[in-house]
């Protein structure tokens, strides 16, 4: 099944944030089904996939706001052989999750989680988000990492780990 969802003059980087966010939770809750249903799926780290940006997210229109951003599930990436930052976090965080990873000392236990945020790459507030949203020069930058279950709640960045 395949959504597409199309947004018009978002100027808040926050909610921007918020929405790919919950996008990229509902494909890592599909990742988790899916690593249960198929046990053969390979590890994220040996599976062969490699970080790569997404080719039409890239040039002229992504420099305008106007770029498509995709988030697919461990399946396609995996026949694909290649994945951006929020493709590999959704199937390294499910791994982590089916893992049974979480804190022993949080009352709860913490799970593994997205780290989703946005910067803006304008000489006058990088990092950070831009107080101009009409800033001539303005670029978001997003990026997604994983948040580990463990104790230190350390974070890991599976495409600087799988870049080429």
């Amino acid at each position: 099944m395949r959504f597409l969802v199309s947004l018009h003059e978002v100027g808040s980087d926050r909610l921007l944030a918020k929405l790919a966010h919950s996008m990229l939770e509902a494909v890592t809750e599909n990742n988790e089904e899916l690593l249960r249903k198929y046990p053969q799926i390979p590890a994220l780290y040996q599976s062969g996939v490699r970080f790569r940006e997404e080719p039409w997210a890239i040039g002229p229109q992504r420099l305008q706001g106007g770029g498509l951003e995709q988030f697919t599930h461990c399946l396609e990436v995996l026949a694909r052989r290649w994945g951006d930052c929020a493709q590999l976090c959704a199937w390294r965080v499910a791994e982590l999750r089916v893992g049974g990873e979480r804190t022993p000392e949080a009352p709860r236990g913490e799970r593994a989680s997205l780290r989703y945020y946005v910067k803006c790459s304008c000489p006058a507030c990088f990092p950070g988000e831009c107080p101009d949203p009409n800033h001539p020069q303005r670029r978001r930058c997003f990026h997604v990492e994983v948040r580990r279950g463990d104790a230190a709640r350390t974070i890991e960045d599976p495409s600087r780990l799988l870049s080429f």
